[in-house]
This record gives C-alpha cells, structure tokens and sequence, in this order.
C-alpha cells in the first residue's frame, strides 16, 4: 500500500525533473521566434536583410564557440550553480535585446551564450539527479526544447502584433526565463554542490582523438543540420515547389517542430533499454529520407506528408543524439566533456547548413540542388549513428 509518505518522496524525486524542464523551455523560443519577425524587425530598427540574415546565424556559431567553456564554468561553480549562473545570462540577454540595433545583436549574443551553457550541461545535471534513470528525464528536457521552439516560431507574430512592436514581442520570453531562473535557485538550495578542479587541458581535449566519441560528434552535428535547414528553409521550399501559401508554410513548419516534444518523451528510454542503438539510428534517418525524396520528386502531392516525415525524423534523431552522449560516456564528468564536445563541434557544423542551401537556391534558383545535399549529409548521418550506436564507451582518460 502507498503511504502519505512515499507519495511526498515520488513528488520530492520528480521535483528536480521538473525544474530541468521548465528550464529546457527557455533554450529555442528565445531565437526560434526571431526568424517569423525578420521583416518587422528590418522594418523597426531599418536593418538591411544581410544584417537580418546575420541576427539568424549567431546563435549556432554561439553555440559551436560556448559549448566548450561549460565544464570549465561547472568545475568551478559546481554543476547546478552553473546552470543557475547561465539562465541568469539568458534572462540578462532578452533584455538586452530591448535596445536598437546594437542590443539586438550584443543580446542574440549573450543569450545564446547562455543557452550554450544550459545546453551542454542538463544532461550532466540529470545523470547527477537520477543516475542510471537519466534517460528519461533527458527525453523530457529534449521534448521541452522542441515545444520551445515550436512556440517560439507560433507565437512570435501574434505577440508582436499584440505589443505593437517586434522586438517587445520578443522581450516576453523573459517571463519563462525568469521562472526557471527562480526555479533553479530553489533547486541550487537543495543541492549545494561543491566547486571542482576543472579538467586539465590534455583532459579535455583528449576527448576529441577518441573514435567513440568522435562518431557521437558527427551524429549529433549532422542531424543538427538537417534539422536547421528544415527550420531555416522548409517553408520557402513549400511555398516555391508545392504551392502552398506562407501561412500555411509557417504552421507545417510548426507541426513538423512540435513533433520532436512527443517522440523525445519515448525514444530516450527505449534507445537506452537496448544494447546497441543502430536501429534506433535507422528509424530516425528513415523518415527524413521519405520526406526528402517526396520533396524532390512529387513536392505537390502531400506537403503536409512531407513537413510530418521530415518533423518525424529530425524530431526522433535529436532526443536519440542526447541519449547516446549518456550512453556512450563513463560517468557524470564525463558526460559533461562529450556534452561539450559534440555540441560544439556539432552547431558549428550545423550552422553550416541553412547557409550552404541557401547558398545552392541563389545559384541554381532553385531547391532541388539543396535537398540532393541534405539527402547527402543524411547518409553520412546514417553512417556516423550506426558507428555511435554500438555498445562501446568512450575511453576511461578521455
């Protein structure tokens, strides 16, 4: 029989779960609902459309440039200290934002530092929190980034024309923030874990000549790259080769954004219950492919298929690329050295992206040339994730 008292200890246990999900909704929203604005934006602060297409870079070369630097920062704060110190950052950063050109940029920067940061380090956080458990509450927070995001892109007209003003709109995000920045405080009082000596240099990048870990880098870059593109490009290629309207391309793009929310609730804790996750690999790559090829050859016939698939694909291969950092790693350190190391590596290669597709439509007016590439870079996934699914671990000096 379950008593009052182990009622209350299931609540205690969930709580800091809960407290990573509140703060993994801060981690895509704050940037996602930039790109739905660029015109308002260009229109509100007389911005050219180069300098826009800047604002929408910045935050995956932050990402690739921070990501490092986090484990140093938990050595030295402690691990939850140093989430609270980077949520306090991004907060600090949507308010910067507020002022004209120069805060639009200096506070993309900023935030995106600190999400970097927040990135990098929940995995770590919640392999502390639950152990051999982590799995889970790693689906959670990776779900949470994907309903980050999907709110980020389908709220951010309606709260800019709401407040009259884009970049008001995009201030908002600081309520969210400033929630998981209380939460987290709270949770920092409950777990004062101590400052450690920061990995040696040949520590840390020992890390990067390891084969094991190398191939958890180029999986979690590669499908971070097909996911940009999607979110960078998707709809232009809706409206340009399918027909469909704007309006209708913005909601298939959030539709194939919020799918990522359900599946990384399921995938991460069945990934992990088996030995190898190759075919886990597979079945994430598979529905992308469809959604690729339909796009390229018969773009008309379900717009709405191939906005699911490619959501079905790139949604169940992030939270699968999380998973594999957990598994592939030895211990809570080190889960936070291969966080780093294939984040970093894995948003600059990603960042690549949306800049090389967009480059081939201006060259060959047309999107036939970008998708042939994306279907590249997806076999080259395929490869790295079937290499990072097999049941091995990074070495123990690395």
């Amino acid at each position: 029989m379950t008593t009052e008292s182990d009622r209350r200890a299931g609540v205690v246990a969930l709580l800091p779960a809960a407290v990573l999900v509140l703060a993994a909704l801060c981690l895509r929203g704050p940037f996602a609902a930039v790109g739905p604005v660029l015109d308002d934006l260009g229109d509100e602060l007389s911005l050219p459309t180069a300098a826009l297409a800047v604002v929408t870079s910045l935050p995956l070369i932050c990402f690739g440039l921070v990501s490092p630097f986090a484990p140093t920062l938990a050595g030295r704060l402690g691990l939850h200290r140093a989430v609270l110190a980077a949520v306090a950052v991004i907060l600090a950063g949507i308010a910067l934002r507020l002022a004209g050109v120069v805060g639009l940029f200096a506070g993309t920067v900023v935030l995106t530092g600190g999400i970097a940061v927040v990135n990098v380090l929940l995995p770590a956080v919640a392999r502390a929190e639950y152990g051999r458990r982590s799995a889970a509450v790693v689906g959670a927070t990776t779900g949470s980034m994907a309903l980050s995001a999907s709110l980020g892109a389908g709220l951010a007209q309606p709260l800019a024309d709401a407040t009259g003003s884009a970049l008001a709109g995009l201030a908002l995000w600081a309520l969210p923030v400033l929630a998981a920045l209380i939460a987290v405080a709270l949770l920092v009082r409950r777990r004062p874990d101590r400052a450690t000596p920061p990995p040696a240099p040949g520590r840390r990048t020992a890390i990067l000549r390891d084969r094991v870990a190398l191939s958890v880098m180029a999986f979690f870059g590669l499908q971070s790259l097909s996911f940009y593109a999607m979110l960078t490009w998707l709809p232009g290629v809706l409206e340009s080769d399918a027909g469909v309207s704007p309006v209708r391309a913005g909601v298939l793009l959030a539709v194939g954004a919020v799918i990522g929310a359900p599946l990384s609730l399921v995938v991460p804790p069945l990934a992990a219950r088996s030995r190898g996750q190759g075919g886990w690999v597979l079945v994430s790559c598979a529905p992308t492919a469809a959604a690729l090829v339909g796009l390229l050859v018969a773009p008309a016939a379900a717009p709405t298929l191939w906005a699911v698939l490619y959501g079905l694909g790139t949604g169940s291969a992030f939270p699968l690329a999380m998973t594999l950092v957990l598994l592939r790693s030895r211990d809570v350190a080190q889960t936070g050295r291969l966080s780093a190391a294939a984040q970093s590596v894995g948003y600059l290669v990603a960042a690549t992206g949306p800049f090389a597709v967009g480059l081939l439509h201006d060259v060959t007016d047309g999107w036939t040339a970008g998708l042939v590439l994306l279907l590249v870079v997806l076999a080259a996934q395929l490869a790295a994730g079937l290499a990072a699914g097999r049941p091995r671990l990074v070495r123990a000096d690395a």
